[in-house]
């Protein structure tokens, strides 16, 4: 445990190292998604409720992250540090990543019965380039990641407890808060959860701890997201269920001429927005959604290729974390000899990372799928492959949706630069 304890330690520091030299409050060049994020907590901050950037009530981004940055700005102003708001946020984010390295560490150790596994995935997101710079960005994927990291832990504990036992209780309670609590940050997690009740179910694991964990799961889910969409009811006139951004999402990645990536078409265009208020807010959810359907219906021999365009747009670099920093163009953190350095060094880990998690995958499928089947490992790859390709096919690729995953990229790769290092210590000692 010291070892898992140390390699979080290490997240932290150069996270908070990359906060100090480089975190900024969000520019305001542009409207983007770090500005929005800040613009919402402080309202928040300031009692105004979770209103939009026009001063309407909103539920246009899940509320999990602006309540999070909200809750941050009120400590503040209430301690008369406002002034200190880019290097709080940051180092907090840089603590969250902590909590992680030790969730993901812990689970590949539990998951694959080998501490040096656990070291390994540890390792893989303390160090990873790009998830570094993400503390230092007002982006939800440091929020979302804790929370899905420590779902992962508890759902690999559980299934490695005896039905029955406070150790399986605590851990599928602690996997559906989490779960939960996710959800309220980017609600795509829980399209995973079925089919890790299935994986359950199939690998013997027993059809009542399957369906205690579905139960568990709902219940925390209903009591977070059942508030929020009577909160909804009142503020936009409609029962929302975390947020009204889906079928923008949808429709940016389905419609006439769509080539996978992040693209605003004319076809989406509903001919209101958040601008015109919550109605209209509502309205351009649902219109744009059903644009969208009715695009996959006229056109269902494109998706195939579409959707492989879509995992090249989500795989295709992993700079996203230095680009949400800089607000996406609003501000510039590095000059030019520094930047090309760090982009060299993010690619190259990345290339590594991504290598080593193929490995992985290939290592440990036996131990997954074969009989015995091992549900524990099993549940790590439906869980990877609703993360790694179902969400961006679902809706359009781009590499921030990468991030989400990066949890299990960590684990399966931690296991194939486990196996490399045995061998190389065996060769050593030849």
């Amino acid at each position: 445990m010291r070892a898992v304890l140390l390699v979080a330690l290490v997240a932290v520091v150069v996270r908070v190292a990359w906060v100090l030299l480089f975190a900024e409050i969000p520019g305001r060049g542009i409207i983007s998604d770090p500005v929005l994020y800040h613009a919402y907590g402080l309202r928040l901050a300031d009692g105004q409720g979770y209103l939009s950037f026009w001063g309407y009530p909103t539920s246009y981004y899940p509320p999990g992250y602006p309540f999070f940055l909200g809750g941050l700005y009120k400590v503040l102003y209430s301690l008369g540090a406002e002034y200190w708001i880019a290097g709080v946020v940051g180092i907090v984010q840089a603590f969250l990543w902590g909590v992680t390295t030790a969730a993901v560490a812990l689970s590949a150790r539990w998951a694959f019965r080998s501490a040096g596994v656990g070291l390994a995935a540890g390792a893989v997101i303390a160090l990873w380039p790009n998830l570094i710079t993400y503390a230092g960005a007002w982006l939800s994927e440091s929020l979302f990641v804790c929370l899905f990291s420590v779902a992962i832990a508890a759902l690999v504990y559980a299934a490695r407890s005896t039905a029955g036992t406070r150790s399986f209780v605590m851990a599928t309670v602690i996997a559906a808060a989490a779960i939960a609590a996710a959800t309220m940050v980017r609600p795509q997690v829980l399209l995973g959860i079925p089919l890790v009740a299935v994986v359950w179910w199939w690998a013997d694991v027993g059809w009542r701890r399957a369906a205690a964990l579905l139960a568990a799961v709902a219940v925390a889910v209903a009591a977070v997201a059942v508030p929020w969409a009577l909160r909804n009811d009142a503020a936009l006139g409609s029962l929302v269920f975390v947020s009204t951004n889906g079928g923008d999402n949808l429709c940016i990645g389905f419609h006439p001429g769509a080539r996978g990536g992040f693209a605003v078409n004319e076809y989406c265009e509903t001919g209101e927005g958040r601008i015109d208020g919550p109605a209209a807010e509502v309205r351009r959810n649902h219109d744009a959604r059903q644009l969208a359907i009715e695009h996959i219906l006229d056109e269902p021999l494109s998706l195939p290729w579409l959707s492989v365009r879509k995992l090249f747009w989500t795989y295709r670099t992993d700079d996203d974390g230095l680009r949400g920093n800089e607000s996406y163009g609003s501000e510039g953190l590095m000059a030019a000899p520094w930047r090309t350095v760090w982009m060299t060094v993010t690619a190259v880990g990345y290339a590594l990372v991504m290598a080593a998690f193929i490995y992985g995958v290939v290592l440990g499928w036996d131990r997954a799928w074969r009989r015995p089947r091992d549900a524990a490992a099993a549940s790590l790859y439906v869980l990877t492959l609703v993360g790694a390709v179902v969400v961006p096919v679902m809706f359009f690729g781009d590499p921030r949706f990468k991030v989400a995953t990066a949890p299990l990229f960590a684990i399966f790769a931690g296991l194939g630069m486990a196996r490399v290092w045995s061998r190389a210590r065996g060769r050593a000692h030849a």
